[in-house]
């Protein structure tokens, strides 16, 4: 069995694939959701994929931590996709890139008020995957107002990172986006997109010849070896690596941990219903590599590792029920002392109550 773990707002990715080309390998491939996870004792024997590493706040990330560590006593590296902490989040791989001479352009956190070296320039989210805050800044001019105008909104600057501008596009003015998944030590192309826009989420050209290019891409998966050592470097065995070239040489834009593999698909889509047929062969290619992972499990859903995490459940429901009390509006003083008193015996019980259980667990 394999289990695929992901933060519940965004396990659309991988539950739409299940419930629709996925569907042959549905059966060996079970969700659990981060949130979830304190309140796990045990978890089976498997293959883990510990996808969305990058939404996990660091709370979150101490339990995952704690729960990769106790599974790899018992599972084979090979059964642990993806660090918790270990595998590299997008600031951390593309200034590494920058550094070995992958990647020409190089990435510098708001927070760190280092001039970039060239422009233009661009700023975006560290952990989010919806492109760019702003349009290219030509000048440090132009980024010093940009950085004042997210400064003034009141947004978070510690998550803002400026990415130099890599002009990927060809003689013609046409930018590539190539994206592969990273599936343990396998590569499989996912899709070439064709766009004149630097941003390119969506392909917004379809010709034949970039059908064909396209095709090719898929079916000879002609740059797996480079894709490989990437995904070494950057310590992640499943994601999505997107990428284009500049002058000959890939050029990384990130690794995302739980990408959409396939989204719905409009029958009036004019750029996507011409690509099902790559779409298809990318779905053989992919569910073919699940069922290989499947197919070589030992252990079976009786087979069980204790995960207990004392306390950590109830700690997080308490903390959020004393935030909501924070927020009600008391008639008197003397009724909000009332309560707070009331929730101090109350919580003080409850400690006492845990430890005593926790005493005849350890027992």
């Amino acid at each position: 069995m394999i289990y695929y773990l992901v933060t519940e707002d965004h396990s659309y990715t991988i539950n739409y694939y299940l419930t629709s080309w996925g569907k042959e390998i549905a059966p060996k491939l079970r969700t659990i959701y981060y949130e979830e996870l304190p309140n796990w004792k045990h978890l089976p024997l498997g293959t883990y994929i510990f996808s969305d590493i990058e939404r996990l706040t660091t709370r979150q990330t101490e339990i995952v931590s704690n729960v990769w560590h106790t599974l790899s006593e018992k599972l084979s590296t090979h059964q642990l996709l993806n660090h918790p902490t270990r595998s590299m989040r997008r600031y951390e791989l593309l200034r590494t890139l920058y550094e070995q001479e992958q990647n020409v352009f190089n990435v510098y956190r708001l927070t760190e008020r280092r001039q970039p070296q060239q422009f233009p320039v661009f700023i975006r989210v560290e952990n989010d995957h919806r492109g760019a805050l702003t349009n290219l800044l030509h000048t440090p001019t132009e980024l010093e107002a940009a950085i004042a105008q997210i400064e003034a909104s009141g947004s978070n600057r510690s998550d803002k990172l400026i990415v130099e501008f890599c002009d990927t596009s060809d003689d013609q003015g046409t930018f590539r986006k190539y994206s592969a998944f990273i599936i343990g030590d396998r590569i499989i192309p996912r899709h070439l997109f064709f766009s004149r826009k630097w941003v390119l989420k969506l392909p917004d050209r379809v010709e034949e010849t970039d059908l064909q290019e396209e095709y090719e891409y898929i079916s000879k998966n002609p740059h797996e070896s480079e894709l490989r050592h990437i995904a070494r470097l950057a310590n992640i065995q499943y994601g999505r690596i997107d990428y284009s070239f500049h002058h000959g040489k890939i050029q990384v834009w990130e690794i995302n941990t739980n990408p959409t593999s396939v989204g719905d698909i409009p029958l009036n889509s004019q750029t996507q219903v011409p690509r099902i047929p790559h779409t298809k062969l990318f779905v053989k290619h992919f569910n073919e590599v699940f069922e290989t992972i499947a197919s070589t499990e030992k252990s079976t859903t009786k087979d069980l590792v204790a995960v207990n995490q004392p306390f950590s459940t109830h700690k997080v429901a308490w903390k959020q029920l004393e935030r909501s009390l924070r927020t009600l509006t008391f008639l008197s003083p003397w009724h909000q002392h009332w309560v707070e008193g009331k929730l101090r015996e109350t919580k003080s019980n409850l400690r006492k109550f845990m430890k005593n259980r926790l005493q005849k667990w350890a027992s």
